[in-house]
């Protein structure tokens, strides 16, 4: 039955369309701490996962991460348009402050700033949805005054906006 799909061209469940990975699982991990004005956000993917939606993004045809301002801003524009945080009423934009490789994942550092002292966010991590179908995004938010976290999970066939707060 794979072969028949291979030769039809059909597209195996849970994958849109791009070669098979390296990897069994399609998962983001972020670390998000909310500390006075700002919102830092850890996020890690698979390089390959990575690569493969950034250059679809900005229609490269071979794109190869490294650690570069350019890399930076690539992914800046994409993620902006994936994840999106809410602090009250207003949504706030992510700015790439580091990044780099580890093992065969690529994580990078993305800075939110606030007006006064963050204690409510809302966000929605749709990171590699458009790619993949069984796409698992864990985000683990943490409140440092009080130590207060929580770990939500979002994945691409049930995309929802989560809320955090300080004070429930």
């Amino acid at each position: 039955m794979l072969l028949t799909g291979l030769v039809l061209g059909l597209t195996p469940p849970g994958h849109r369309g791009e070669p098979e990975a390296s990897h069994p699982l399609h998962v983001s991990y972020g670390s998000m701490v909310l500390e006075g004005d700002f919102v830092v956000l850890k996020v890690r993917m698979f390089q390959d996962d990575l690569e493969t939606v950034l250059g679809q993004f900005h229609n490269i045809g071979s794109l190869r991460l490294r650690a570069d301002p350019i890399v930076d801003s690539l992914f800046t524009g994409y993620f902006n348009t994936k994840f999106t945080l809410a602090i009250g009423d207003s949504t706030v934009q992510g700015a790439v402050v580091a990044s780099g490789e580890s093992d065969d994942m690529w994580w990078f550092t993305v800075l939110f700033e606030g007006w006064e002292p963050i204690t409510e966010i809302s966000f929605r991590n749709d990171l590699l949805f458009d790619l993949f179908d069984d796409q698992r995004n864990i985000t683990r938010v943490l409140y440092t005054p009080t130590e207060r976290h929580r770990t939500y999970y979002s994945v691409a066939t049930d995309p929802e906006t989560h809320r955090f707060s300080a004070h429930d």
